[in-house]
């Protein structure tokens, strides 16, 4: 459960920096900087909470700062996270070792999020009122589609189980492979 809170925490700072910016948080996961497609999501988002030029530079400007100081985090984190699955699949696993590179990869993760909370509570000061009611807005609209995206996958999963299990109860496709003698 509390794997999931972070993650659900971790989620809801990513989804403040995407609104306010429209920039992926963790856009390493995906190959790097978003390039043009990165720039676009920000120029809806400028047209959308009508920034004024000198709030698209400072938000730019934070945005970019972020990123920067985020970085060697980011960095550490894909690195920990393919040292940590190795460890753990092998046939003796050190526990003391997993666990040391896990609570770095929880460092890591706490401090990207505080730049990214950083960041946001700077472009928070550039905003009006009205933007950051725009704002909320679009974090509820993104809040639902995640919601949706969630009762999907659910739905898939549930889907999958059921044509497995009534594959195994049949003999069907599904079922356990039969046993080579």
């Amino acid at each position: 459960m509390k794997g999931k809170l972070w993650i659900g925490f971790f989620v809801g700072v990513i989804v403040l920096g995407a609104s306010v910016a429209g920039v992926a948080a963790y856009e390493h996961e995906h190959g790097g900087p978003g390039g043009m497609g990165m720039h676009m999501r920000f120029e809806r988002m400028a047209v959308r909470l009508k920034l004024s030029s000198a709030q698209e530079s400072q938000i730019k400007a934070d945005l970019k700062q972020a990123r920067t100081n985020a970085k060697p985090a980011i960095d550490s984190m894909r690195s920990l996270r393919g040292t940590l699955a190795k460890q753990i699949f092998v046939d003796q696993p050190d526990q003391a070792a997993i666990q040391k590179n896990a609570d770095q990869l929880k460092q890591q993760l706490s401090t990207m999020i505080d730049e990214y909370v950083k960041a946001g509570l700077q472009i928070n000061g550039v905003l009006s009122s009205g933007q950051r009611a725009e704002v909320q807005k679009i974090i509820s609209e993104h809040q639902e589609l995640a919601r949706r995206r969630e009762a999907r996958l659910h739905e898939h999963e549930m889907h999958h189980e059921q044509m497995m299990h009534h594959g195994m109860d049949h003999g069907q496709p599904g079922g356990p492979a039969p046993q080579q003698q």
